[in-house]
């Protein structure tokens, strides 16, 4: 008979920032996991949510002390998990001293804001890291994680006790708000969607993944930026397209823009970003050829994976294969929210003009589109 070991939890407890469908779905799975055993190791949670004081109607006081936890329900299919997580209030900006504040260390934060959100997210917790001999990581888990490490690289320098992380999931999840007036009806309600994969570059995040279940893999920093550069490919064609003619992901295919095929406008989109990809690829590919110890190279086979024809494939792939989906651009221009377009779209056009001097005037055009949409 085969006995499986399940992974210690790592000494370094998990903080999750940003607490979407995305974050409550894994801090959920991990604390479902780990709680036991962590409390029997070190009595440290293994994973504590990061939230805002605007928070505290939906939460639950400990009676014996100033401690709150999140009460979350997971959905996925016929089976639901319930769990009671950890939180730590966080102030609303660096010099907030709100009374809850937690200002322990955080080794390692799980970052699953939205894009932009992110920096000041960062920013209201930066004092609690690079707190330790060993420094601190950030996973960047967010849509348009390219654009949210080089925001944050610009607002806080590259620090030498804080890591940027590179990661991203595919898995699908929504949230369902309940009545905060219904006390038995507080919980965060997360319905899992669909079963994803997830890809990072930190091997101990991913050995946390695999124990809970998830199909997770560590990737080389050259097969991470890939990952994402091809992820942002979609983003940029689906989000902005959806949005303008509000439709589904699927519904794209029939769609016209501006009387043309779906197909012509999405070439023309892809163009641009494989042009400033292969550009920005250049020196991690470089690197790649002058470590590479035989002729059976990767590298060109890699390279081709940013080509227009990979990207166009990949698209309308994920097209089809999340055709009622809506995508998250579409439902923030629906509830009057700013939209991710600029970490998206306009990471490829900052990119190109500022960095390697080339004009992306159709991306440029979708910001456009996109930001006009306001009401």
């Amino acid at each position: 008979m085969t006995t499986t070991n399940i992974m210690k939890y790592p000494s370094i407890s998990l903080h999750v920032l940003g607490c979407g469908s995305i974050g409550l779905l894994y801090a959920s799975a991990i604390h479902k996991t780990y709680y036991k055993q962590s409390l029997n190791d070190n009595n440290q949670p293994p994973v504590t949510l990061l939230m805002r004081s605007h928070h505290k109607p939906r939460l639950i006081q400990q009676d014996t002390t100033n401690d709150w936890v999140a009460p979350i329900s997971i959905q996925r299919g016929t089976s639901t998990i319930r769990c009671d997580i950890p939180v730590q209030i966080i102030g609303d900006n660096k010099s907030d001293t709100c009374s809850d504040n937690n200002n322990s260390p955080i080794n390692c934060v799980l970052l699953c804001t939205k894009a932009n959100d992110a920096v000041a997210a960062i920013e209201s917790i930066w004092h609690r890291l690079n707190q330790s001999p060993s420094g601190s990581k950030i996973i960047i888990l967010s849509n348009g994680a390219l654009a949210i490490r080089d925001c944050i690289y610009k607002h806080f320098g590259k620090q030498h006790g804080v890591e940027l992380v590179l990661g991203t999931t595919t898995h699908g999840a929504h949230t369902t708000i309940s009545n905060v007036s219904d006390q038995s009806s507080k919980s965060y309600n997360i319905t899992h969607a669909g079963d994803g994969s997830t890809y990072c570059t930190d091997e101990d995040f991913i050995h946390v993944c695999q124990s809970v279940g998830y199909d997770s893999a560590v990737q080389s920093e050259l097969q991470m930026n890939i990952i994402l550069w091809k992820k942002l490919a979609v983003n940029c064609v689906i989000n902005p397209l959806t949005a303008i003619h509000n439709v589904k992901n699927g519904e794209l295919i029939e769609t016209k823009h501006q009387g043309q095929d779906i197909t012509v406008i999405t070439k023309s989109i892809l163009e641009e970003i494989s042009q400033v990809a292969i550009l920005e690829m250049a020196e991690l590919i470089e690197n790649e050829i002058s470590n590479e110890e035989d002729d059976d190279s990767p590298t060109e086979t890699m390279l081709s994976l940013l080509s227009v024809s990979s990207f166009e494939a990949f698209v309308f792939k994920v097209m089809a294969d999340t055709s009622q989906n809506i995508s998250s651009m579409l439902q923030d221009v629906r509830a009057n929210r700013v939209t991710e377009v600029q970490f998206l779209n306009g990471y490829v056009v900052s990119l190109g003009k500022d960095k390697h001097g080339i004009d992306c005037p159709v991306n440029e055009k979708m910001v456009r589109l996109v930001e006009n949409l306001k009401s």
